[in-house]
């Protein structure tokens, strides 16, 4: 036996899709348009990984500091939540596969200086 789902619950859950779909094109396209804009100024792109590498320190504290608000986030808003609902090995396990993925990106990030 299924429970009907009111329209208005309905369209709640349209609109928010809609609206997340929307601010991610949005995303998309204005990063598109950074990137041609830097190919446009420097086809060859010396200019653009010169810069890349003078600023590599800022970067990283900028990248710090998106890791601690995620971080902040997960663990005193969404964990608690989500621990209630279901407890169980598998987060952790996700939790290590996103600190592994930090430690991969940032690998990446500083591969031209560990090198």
């Amino acid at each position: 036996m299924t429970i009907p789902v009111s329209s208005q619950r309905r369209f709640g859950r349209t609109r928010r899709f809609v609206l997340t779909f929307l601010v991610i094109l949005a995303l998309t396209v204005g990063l598109f348009l950074i990137a041609s804009v830097l190919f446009e100024a420097d086809p060859d792109v010396h200019k653009v990984r010169d810069w890349l590498s003078a600023s590599r320190y800022g970067l990283f504290a900028w990248r710090l500091t998106i890791y601690t608000g995620l971080c902040w986030a997960w663990f005193y808003v969404v964990r608690p939540q989500v621990v209630k609902k279901s407890p169980g090995q598998s987060l952790h396990r996700l939790e290590w596969m996103a600190a592994g993925f930090i430690i991969v990106i940032e690998f990446t990030a500083w591969r031209s200086v560990l090198a």
